[in-house]
């Protein structure tokens, strides 16, 4: 807006300084063609979302660029830039929204490579529930809503989010992993400027991203203004009706133009839910229950000597059924607690020093979930109560059915979890009119450890029945039609009035109320899952450039990095052994808090015949165990069960020391008119890999000790060979096109790694096998890329850009059956294996339940695919701004981005590749209207079904998503230039998460987190 004397108003500087964030390398380095009005000058970040504040600048907010890359520079302030297309006296808004889009098509239009990425709204926030939600915004993006926690873990381009290389203000750290992608949920969005998707990057950029780099960027001191921000939040879950706080501080402080310093600190209060209905297992009927129900299913099972149990005159495989039911809730709740800092000194016009840090850690210390299991195996008596109905892939399944003699448990599980980690970049730079030079020192390590414990008490099938009946209708993929009822109240008991009995080492989670297995009727389950990993990171990077004025070369760089990684695993299961079982009472159990407000009252009628563990009262009971002969004890205080595969598999070093160096060039040449300009380079990596890993030597049929395992070592090296070039051709002021060919690589993620097949010991008719593979490597990608760009008005793009990656030797799980279930396995010690259903069945009987049955083998394990696998996607964007409008409608503004994936090739088992999490479709549809004082946005983001992966073993197929479409919102209210209003809405919609199996009647599972709504007030001072 413009004052009375026709000067701009303190409002309207304020806004364009609040809006300039961090800057990607090329949009500073080259210069706006002249005709475009719209690349008049440098670029702020680009902002795919938009920012849901009109409010004051923030201190905290930086007025230049943050390098992403080594070779940038600095813009310049737009504040001294007049306004574009601005008349004396004219009445021009801005403010978040529509700079938000002004600062996005400036930074596009300047940009060499592909970029797109989010801006902070200016005081300390993205507008989005996490970093991840916002990064959806992101044409080619799409998160993983599957992660429990609000991990946030990311897909890019069609590759799930361990494909993508996150980077702090461009340079690589330590990421908190576990055993999936870096979860975006363990950093608090607050002390970032901006996040950059680095989509095709340069020769120049860190290596590993093989769908793009993503890069959280923290703005430098020497870019900051002078001045404080605070701000206060209060979210609310509906689902649970929880409550979680939020506070935000920061300082910067400029002692002058050549020192600086800045601090921020937050904190969040984690307090939400998830509600869950797990399918969990599909069996075939048996013969005797396909006899005992003749008159429904006699026609699916005409027995016969070759094949008693699936062969019939309607189908030759039998009929499914949901054999076991899961009514699951997962209560999180703990602190995030994130700061950044950092100083920078300019001694003189050519050098800057800068310190830049960050810290973070997440803690869920006391995460619940509480579980309602119920079993129906062989020895349960199933009656159908609707007709078989065929599925897609001509299998049939009943959906509806009565049962008796389940195997009921009631499970409680306390999941302890943290996130943290730390980084700190040392940054020197020199420069003059011809040269710059670089150097960047970083030092990361992070962590992230799982501690599982779980309590189960369960009633247990018996030859001539338990007692408990119930009903189950899985409403065949509609979850409000589920039926699920359980009987008698309560289904299980704490108390055994005969005493607990230890299952031995065979069964070594289980206690039972008699040595008898004819007489046994309870039993408890005491087992958990402890998992550490710590990452270290130790690199120098250096970095020396050339310019050159009126040349096509218009500059040289050359640089090499050195860095140190190490990652190393811990891991445990526990046993029962030793726990304090003379303690328990009947106070153990009480009614679920899982019942209040199950699923939002979405799953149509659910049990409330659910109990669970008083947990920290049952701990002091149980607690200190008696040690094993020859064991330890974990972290926890449990004794460790070393004959499980996850003693062996969880407990390794993985070391990878890097040499890379690169060389690069840019040009800039006009022909016939048409301005040409890139970059070609080519970065080399040497890479060494050192693995200690556990095999096992001996087995001596006890839970066994550490004497079981000797240490081995795997050394290899490799090198990669990484050409890039790039080119922008500007084929009009308005019009722009730009092409991308590159290579690049990802290294396996470490916990995907074993060299050696491990075949635990059988654990309740259990063999857990997980088949090594020593010579896994890392896995390759040759992409193209090609872009058009219409900038058709000031404020206004429309764009279509394509792309195409080859990936050659890419880690998938094995999911082949017959590697998975091998039919002879006898030099596993397994005898030979079938597949029924869902299930591998071993020809050996295991004796231990209340009928034999066979052992079940569930097999795991990571290969290079042999077949090259081909990512095709297309991403159209388009954003305009209605300002050029008369009246109310000029405060109108949105955009609109799609992305097609398309994934093509042969996957390890030679079926059609898939990659899992990715949709086909992706699309955000983004309206706002603002005015100096207020503003709302409403975003909607809808992505089609995708695959999950098999889970690694035979038990439990291939899954798919469900499409899903979500609506937020965000309001703000400006009460003055200093103070401001603000609430979001997440999911609108109410959306659920649907799994199912082939065909949607075949249902999975469904997730439910409900709505969430927020309110902040923010200061400046």
């Amino acid at each position: 807006m413009r004052n009375a004397n026709g000067g701009r108003s303190i409002l309207a500087v304020l806004m364009g300084a609040t809006m300039l964030t961090a800057l990607p390398a090329a949009a500073q380095q080259m210069p706006a063609t002249p005709a475009d009005p719209a690349a008049a000058t440098p670029a702020p970040a680009p902002a795919d979302t938009m920012p849901t504040d009109t409010v004051p600048a923030n201190p905290a907010t930086p007025t230049v660029a943050t390098p992403a890359n080594p070779d940038q520079t600095t813009a310049a302030d737009p504040r001294s830039l007049p306004e574009e297309g601005a008349a004396p006296g004219a009445d021009i808004v801005i403010t978040g929204f529509r700079q938000s889009y002004t600062d996005a098509i400036r930074s596009k239009r300047n940009e060499v490579a592909i970029t797109d990425g989010i801006s902070s709204d200016g005081l300390g926030r993205f507008p989005d529930l996490n970093v991840g939600e916002a990064l959806q915004r992101v044409p080619g993006v799409q998160i993983n809503r599957e992660a429990e926690g609000r991990n946030a873990t990311i897909n890019l381009r069609g590759l799930p989010g361990e494909y993508a290389r996150l980077t702090l203000n461009g340079v690589a750290f330590a990421e908190p992993i576990l055993t999936e992608a870096a979860p975006l949920g363990a950093f608090n969005a607050d002390i970032f400027s901006a996040i950059i998707v680095d989509k095709s990057p340069l020769a120049s950029a860190q290596s590993g991203g093989l769908s793009g780099n993503v890069d959280l960027q923290i703005a430098p001191a020497l870019s900051r203004k002078e001045g404080g921000f605070a701000k206060l939040a209060m979210e609310y879950n509906q689902l649970g009706d929880k409550f979680a706080p939020a506070a935000t501080v920061g300082y910067n402080h400029i002692f002058s133009e050549k020192f600086a310093v800045f601090g921020v600190a937050t904190y969040k209060r984690e307090n939400f839910r998830r509600d869950t209905v797990q399918f969990n297992t599909y069996s075939a009927f048996t013969a005797a229950q396909a006899q005992a129900n003749a008159g429904a299913l006699g026609s699916y099972y005409a027995r016969s000597t070759a094949c008693p149990s699936c062969t019939g005159t309607t189908t030759t495989n039998g009929v499914l059924y949901n054999s076991q039911l899961r009514q699951y809730s997962r209560d999180n709740d703990g602190n995030l607690y994130t700061g950044a800092a950092g100083a920078e000194w300019k001694p003189d016009s050519n050098t800057r020093i800068g310190l830049t840090g960050f810290y973070t850690d997440r803690k869920l210390p006391k995460t619940m979930q509480y579980f309602s299991i119920v079993d129906n195996n062989a020895a349960s008596v199933v009656t159908p109560r609707s007709s078989p109905v065929q599925l897609d892939d001509g299998r049939y399944v009943v959906t509806d059915y009565d049962f008796t003699n389940p195997d009921t448990r009631m499970s409680t599980r306390r999941l302890s979890l943290r996130q943290k980690a730390w980084g700190v970049n040392l940054k020197g730079e020199w420069s003059d009119d011809d040269w710059r030079l670089t150097s960047v020192l970083t030092a990361s390590r992070a962590n992230n450890r799982s501690e599982e414990t779980s309590i189960d008490f369960d009633r247990i099938q018996t030859a001539a029945g338990n007692g408990v009946s119930g009903s189950i209708r899985t409403g065949a993929g509609e979850i409000g039609d589920l039926f699920y009822s359980l009987a008698p109240t309560p289904a299980v008991s704490s108390l055994s009035p005969t005493g607990w009995f230890w299952g031995g080492v065979a069964d070594p989670t289980q206690f039972y109320d008699s040595t008898v297995v004819a007489n046994r009727r309870q039993r408890l389950q005491v087992t958990g899952t402890q998992s550490y990993a710590q990452n270290d990171l130790l690199a120098y990077q250096w970095d020396a450039e050339r310019s050159f004025d009126n040349s096509v070369l218009t500059g040289i760089q050359v640089g090499f990095r050195f860095e140190h990684n190490k990652y190393v695993s811990e891991g445990y299961r526990t046993q029962a052994f030793g726990i304090q079982t003379q303690n328990i009472d009947g106070s153990f159990l009480e009614e679920s808090p899982g019942i209040d407000g199950f699923f939002g009252g979405k799953a149509g009628t659910t049990s409330a015949n659910w109990q669970s563990t008083r947990f920290d009262y049952a701990l002091d009971k149980l607690l200190p165990v008696t040690l094993y002969p020859g064991g330890a004890l974990s972290p926890l205080g449990f004794n460790i069960r070393y004959n499980d595969n996850a003693y062996s598999l969880f407990n390794f070093s993985n070391q990878t020391d890097i040499a890379a160096g690169y060389a690069q060039a840019k040009y800039e040449v006009t022909i016939a008119g048409l301005r040409i300009r890139g970059n070609g380079g080519l970065r080399y990596e040497q890479a060494r890999n050192s693995i200690d890993a556990l095999n096992r030597i001996s087995l001596t049929g006890t839970v066994g000790s550490p004497a079981d395992f000797r240490e081995t070592n795997y050394t290899r090296t490799y090198g990669k060979l990484l050409p890039s070039f790039i080119a922008v051709a500007d084929i009009s002021d308005k019009l722009l096109v730009r092409g991308a060919a590159y290579k690049t690589y990802v290294r396996p993620q470490p916990r995907q790694f074993t060299p050696a097949t491990i075949v635990g010991n059988p654990v309740n008719g259990v063999y857990s096998v997980t088949l090594g593979n020593p010579d896994l490597k890392p896995y390759d990608s040759t992409s193209l890329d090609l872009s058009v760009e219409w900038y058709n008005r000031p404020n206004g793009i429309i764009s279509l850009a394509g792309f195409q990656k080859r990936i050659t030797g890419l880690i998938a799980s094995i999911n082949d059956p017959r590697r998975l279930c091998p039919a002879n396995a006898t030099t596993l010690g397994l005898g030979t294996l079938t597949v029924n259903g869902d299930l591998c069945q071993s020809s050996l009987i295991y004796t231990g339940g209340p009928v034999p049955t066979p052992f079940i083998v569930a097999a795991s394990g990571f290969v290079n695919q042999e077949n090259t696998v081909t990512v095709r996607g297309l991403e159209f964007n388009l954003q305009q701004s209605l300002d050029f409008l008369p009246g109310f409608l000029s405060h109108f503004g949105g955009g609109f981005n799609y992305a097609f994936t398309d994934i093509s090739g042969r996957g390890a088992n030679g079926q059609q590749a898939t990659l899992p999490g990715v949709s086909k479709h992706n699309a955000n549809v983004i309206g706002y209207y603002e005015t100096g004082d207020y503003g709302l946005r409403l975003v909607y983001n809808v992505r089609s079904k995708y695959d999950l992966a098999a889970a690694g073993t035979v038990t439990g197929a291939a899954r798919s998503v469900r499409a899903r479409g979500q609506i937020d919102l965000s309001a703000s209210y400006n009460i003055n230039e200093r103070i401001s209003l603000s609430f979001d809405a997440y999911n609108l919609t109410n959306a659920t998460r649907i799994e199912y199996e082939n065909d949607e009647r075949l249902i999975r599972r469904a997730d439910y987190d409900g709505r969430t709504f927020t309110a902040t007030v923010r200061t400046t001072f």
